[in-house]
């Protein structure tokens, strides 16, 4: 049963606790410190912005998460809170609430603050097509590391230990915006009778459904149009448009054409958040 005034009362402490910790500052300021100095340094490329950010701002995502709930049961917290009349899924709601709003300001307040100096330090005048698609550039960017935020609260569900928790999420970590992308180029050659060097559009389209089941693959068609951005795992694979950033199309044009990929972003925080609700209504605490 859903309690809206202590869903909000843990979602505001949760945030609050965040929000204190170092961590927070840490998150924000690299954060903001990468899109500037990659976007002052590669203008009007954001090929290296949105490869740094789909691969190493996810392992931040997973630190968001790891810990709140088995941080609450270690320290026995958990047990008092459960006297009160608050059910178990206030509890994960709450969690993923606190968790939802801290992302969500690490990126929206980033993107606000390059996208100001960007005016200041260029004198451009901004244009309300390129504001609007940076809003959307950082809605993307914010579903996709929710996913992996969503992965460390459900991981912190599961474990019995924070460290525990920390390393399920680094490995999956390591497994989605490393290992999978060579992974797949792998199997594509294989499916496709093609080898590495030999990239046909045969071997793309193969490739492409097996990119599928990687959150980095949604996220990196939706910004930039390509079909992977981990190390070794993409090369450079190029579909017809180069994603939402893509000022030759318009934005209905661009919604229809990667629309399943939009759905599958927006969708996968909350598979895990259901993940979570299931796994801790069984829990034994």
């Amino acid at each position: 049963m859903m309690n809206k005034d202590c869903v909000l009362t843990i979602a505001q402490k949760e945030f609050s606790d965040k929000l204190y910790e170092p961590s927070f500052f840490v998150l924000l300021v690299i954060f903001t410190v990468t899109l500037f100095i990659y976007l002052q340094s590669h203008t009007g490329d954001f090929w290296d912005v949105v490869q740094v950010i789909g691969i190493f701002f996810p392992l931040m995502s997973i630190a968001l998460g790891y810990d709140g709930i088995i941080k609450e049961k270690n320290s026995k917290s958990l047990n008092v809170l459960l006297t009160q009349p608050v059910f178990r899924d206030n509890i994960i709601t709450g969690k993923f609430l606190g968790i939802s709003i801290t992302l969500a300001l690490v990126v929206f307040s980033s993107l606000t603050i390059i996208a100001a100096s960007d005016f200041v330090i260029s004198g451009k005048v901004a244009e309300f097509d390129s504001l609007l698609r940076l809003l959307i550039f950082g809605i993307f960017t914010f579903f996709y590391l929710l996913t992996f935020a969503a992965f460390g609260l459900f991981a912190s569900v599961r474990c019995k230990t924070e460290v525990e928790s920390l390393t399920f999420g680094v490995l999956i970590w390591i497994s989605m915006c490393f290992a999978l992308g060579p992974t797949i180029i792998m199997l594509a050659s294989f499916a496709s009778g093609q080898t590495l060097f030999d990239m046909t559009k045969e071997f793309a389209s193969t490739a492409s459904s097996f990119y599928n089941i990687s959150p980095l693959h949604h996220f990196a068609e939706v910004t930039i149009g390509d079909l992977d951005l981990s190390y070794y795992g993409g090369f450079h694979i190029q579909t017809d448009t180069y994603g939402f950033l893509d000022t030759n199309y318009s934005l209905s044009y661009l919604l229809g054409y990667y629309w399943q990929n939009v759905i599958i972003l927006l969708i996968l925080p909350f598979l895990f958040l259901a993940a979570s609700y299931i796994s801790f209504l069984r829990d034994d605490i």
